[in-house]
């Protein structure tokens, strides 16, 4: 058995062993921290080489997808066409207060304000990355870790925020007893036609480089699904927690490699950054529940500034609606790629041809 599969099985097992530890003693997402605690165990304690197949990863993603999707029935999705307003509200609120936090985080870290903005706004890491490439000016290694970095604070804080505001009428049940599991509502013909169809969609995202699609995909599948059948379903308890445990491990392993790059005044910065955007948006969230009939728990997972994978995972443990937050990130998703991406790519370039004339 070669380094790498012995690293690989050491780290399920432990994955497994503390997940099951944490479910026992009623600890807040356990197959979301069991994982990570034997990443980090393993890296940085038993010094393993572990090498997590990206592959495997990517299908916890694609099973988190389907089970965001399967919350998309047609009573929600006209539930959230109602909400549109506070969608864009509270979207176009959270990249204001990005903004104005880039202008801190560009004096702590010493960097340009081509670094602070790309490294600041939240929930678009990829474009982000590549607009620092593409940005002479940009410090490619900066943004990179910033924005990755956002994770260790996303899974320890707004975990942490969001179970004190958690639906007391849900007390994290991962299926409702009204809608039917994946295996008691669909045939095996049924299950091979998404299988086919969100394989087909993703392949058709990936061909055109569009973000996201390993959970784009199976949602828009699984909306089309809820709206021509009605065949709904949940994705039964032990896939939920499977697929929290194979991609958990690869979100482990990176917040354990990224633990040796926190250091010094980046540090500082990045820390600060983080945590002032999450409760910045905490408190957002506070006003505008206050004069709107939103539960706060929703409304802060739906404007949280961090990956829609993670979140939806704390959304499934305190019982929030997961459709309605899942609508938030996916419009921010779109919202980033399509306008502020685009808006953000002509001031740099201008301020790049500024500096140019200048030089000159």
């Amino acid at each position: 058995m070669n380094k790498q599969l012995k690293g690989n099985l050491i780290v399920l097992i432990l994955a497994l062993i503390f997940s099951l530890i944490l479910n026992a003693a009623h600890v807040l997402l356990p197959f979301m921290f069991g994982p990570i605690i034997a990443s980090i165990v393993c890296i940085r304690y038993l010094h393993l080489d572990v090498q997590w197949p990206f592959w495997l990863s990517q299908i916890g993603l694609v099973l988190l997808g389907v089970q965001i999707g399967s919350t998309f029935t047609k009573t929600v999705i006209l539930d959230i066409k109602d909400d549109w307003f506070t969608i864009v509200m509270i979207t176009v609120m959270l990249l204001v207060l990005a903004l104005i936090i880039a202008y801190f985080f560009k004096k702590i870290a010493n960097v340009n304000t081509e670094t602070a903005i790309l490294s600041v706004i939240p929930g678009a890491l990829s474009q982000m990355l590549i607009m620092a490439e593409e940005n002479k000016k940009a410090n490619i290694m900066v943004v990179s870790l910033t924005q990755t970095s956002r994770i260790i604070f996303v899974v320890i804080l707004v975990p942490f925020l969001s179970y004190f505001f958690k639906n007391p009428d849900n007390d994290g049940a991962l299926a409702t007893n009204t809608t039917k599991t994946l295996t008691q509502a669909l045939t095996l013909p049924n299950i091979l036609i998404l299988i086919i169809a969100i394989t087909v969609v993703y392949f058709v995202m990936k061909k055109i480089n569009f973000p996201t699609k390993q959970l784009l995909a199976p949602i828009l599948v699984l909306i089309c699904w809820n709206l021509f059948t009605s065949a709904t379903f949940t994705l039964d308890n032990y896939i939920i927690a499977a697929a929290q445990i194979i991609y958990m491990i690869r979100i482990g392993i990176q917040i354990a490699k990224l633990l040796d790059q926190m250091k010094g005044r980046i540090a500082v910065a990045i820390a600060f950054q983080n945590i002032l955007l999450i409760l910045l948006a905490f408190v957002m969230v506070l006003f505008i529940s206050s004069v709107s009939h939103h539960q706060v728990n929703e409304l802060f997972l739906g404007a949280a500034p961090g990956g829609m994978s993670q979140i939806v995972l704390v959304a499934i443990e305190t019982g929030a609606d997961v459709a309605m937050i899942s609508s938030y990130h996916i419009f921010r998703i779109f919202f980033i790629l399509f306008l502020i991406a685009p808006m953000l790519n002509y001031f740099l370039k201008y301020r790049a041809r500024q500096g140019y004339h200048n030089e000159k």
